[in-house]
């Protein structure tokens, strides 16, 4: 039941996204289209930006599953392609603060960098490494939000990947080791 309903639960949050945009769209918006009562709502997320969340996870953990990532290049390609075939994205880079789909954007990269980074070196990051892939990813989200936005409208999501990856120091050119 929990699965069934945290879709519908999510669908109702892209859907009403798509129509009105993330600042304009509240929680009881989300329980009338979704037809959840509050407790319902309230069993799975905590406010709008946990739905925002779990509806961006699931997007870029599914792609990140069913691509062929082998490399950080890869990675990087697949979030531009993702971010460019999903124009609701485009309304979420309007968001601001700590709930932001920016500060998402960073998060998700952050978790995921460092877990590829860690798996592939078999030992956790040093505090300086660690350091270097926040700095990295922080930047990242911002460059994800331009080119989205269409600063870089003449690069492709392949361009735009293979340029992040070669911003990247050679040592943390690792393989994707999936489990």
């Amino acid at each position: 039941m929990s699965r069934w309903t945290k879709k519908r639960i999510d669908e109702a949050f892209t859907a009403l996204v798509t129509q009105h945009g993330y600042e304009d769209i509240t929680v009881a918006m989300i329980m009338e289209k979704a037809d959840v009562s509050k407790t319902t709502f309230y069993r799975y997320f905590r406010n709008k930006a946990d739905v925002m969340d779990y509806h961006y996870r699931n997007l870029y953990d599914e792609a990140f599953e069913n691509e062929d990532c082998l490399t950080l290049e890869d990675l990087f390609t697949l979030l531009f392609r993702t971010t460019r075939e999903h124009p609701e994205e485009l309304a979420m880079f309007d968001t601001i603060g700590y709930d932001s789909y920016r500060e998402f954007i960073y998060n998700y990269t952050y978790r995921r960098g460092k877990q590829i980074i860690e798996t592939a070196w078999g030992r956790p990051l040093t505090e300086r490494e660690d350091f270097n892939i926040a700095y990295f990813c922080g930047g990242g989200a911002r460059i994800l939000e331009e080119w989205a936005c269409g600063r870089y409208s003449g690069m492709t999501p392949e361009e735009a990947g293979a340029a992040t990856a070669k911003i990247i120091h050679g040592r943390y050119q690792v393989p994707i080791i999936k489990k």
